[in-house]
């Protein structure tokens, strides 16, 4: 959705962006050739791997990029720190890229083996094998309800700490074939995508660092700025969607979510569940 989020972050040259989300830099590259490299972009992202690659997909930006291990949601000191101001655009995008999907390290999917990880950044306390080992059964029902929208939460929850007394879940493959066994969904959806779903949203406190980073965006952006945000699921996305629509400062530019289309859905499935939306900073 690249030529989606220039078109509603309206890319111009002398402008500051942020790209809250750096990743591997797709999207920061895509604004610094929109405004032919006459703007400056913020990178920020938690996962210092994923800074390192960025740095070298960016190799021939970096008199224009600035670069800052943290999370989106201490923007406000991010930039009081960095004395940045006029800031024109902000960039939320929720979703993974492929490199930390496949990385073994953090333990993000199941379709390989890898320790049962999930943290964004390495150095947080509470890894997914701390909540799948250790957490009381109660704590584990809330997260898969709240955070997985499971209907099947007790239960699951139940079978977890039973299988754990006899042996601890270690890595994402043992824990998703054991999902497996108990659970039943849509064909084109794994039986344990909700239960990553809940573990890695608990483990990075995802949706209390989305509205920290919402709310602290809204106090640096001047006046016909933008906040664009793509998410993924359904709770992310009402939480854009609330703070959009209640904020009097924001005008919403998205009166429904902007969608990928088929082709890009063919090219990127991982797309597929993709939601943009955008609002304007009133003066």
């Amino acid at each position: 959705m690249v030529g989606k989020v220039l078109f509603f972050l309206n890319v111009r040259p002398g402008c500051v962006y942020i790209d809250a989300t750096c990743g591997t830099g797709h999207h920061a590259r895509a604004i610094l050739e929109k405004a032919k490299c006459e703007c400056r972009v913020l990178c920020v992202d938690k996962d210092h791997r994923a800074i390192e690659r960025a740095k070298e997909y960016l190799r021939e930006f970096l008199d224009r990029v600035i670069f800052v291990r943290d999370g989106f949601e201490n923007i406000q000191e991010i930039i009081k720190r960095l004395n940045i101001d006029k800031i024109s655009g902000i960039l939320f995008d929720l979703g993974f890229s492929s490199e930390q999907i496949s990385d073994p390290g953090m333990g993000l999917g199941f379709r390989q083996d890898a320790l049962l990880d999930m943290r964004f950044d390495q150095s947080s306390p509470v890894s997914a094998y701390d909540v799948v080992n250790k957490w009381p059964e109660k704590n584990l029902e809330e997260i898969f309800r709240l955070y997985g929208e499971m209907r099947d939460a007790k239960r699951i929850a139940r079978l977890i700490c039973k299988e754990r007394k006899i042996k601890p879940f270690e890595t994402t493959r043992h824990l998703a074939d054991f999902i497996a066994r108990y659970r039943r969904t849509r064909k084109s959806i794994h039986p344990a995508t909700q239960v990553f779903q809940a573990i890695r949203i608990c483990v990075n406190n995802e949706l209390e660092n989305l509205k920290a980073g919402l709310e602290g965006s809204l106090k640096l952006l001047a006046p016909g700025a933008r906040i664009v945000v793509i998410s993924y699921h359904s709770l992310e996305d009402r939480i854009v969607k609330n703070f959009m629509r209640t904020k009097e400062q924001l005008k919403v530019l998205t009166k429904k979510p902007v969608v990928p289309d088929e082709m890009e859905k063919s090219i990127n499935v991982s797309a597929r569940s993709a939601k943009l939306r955008a609002a304007e900073v009133l003066p």
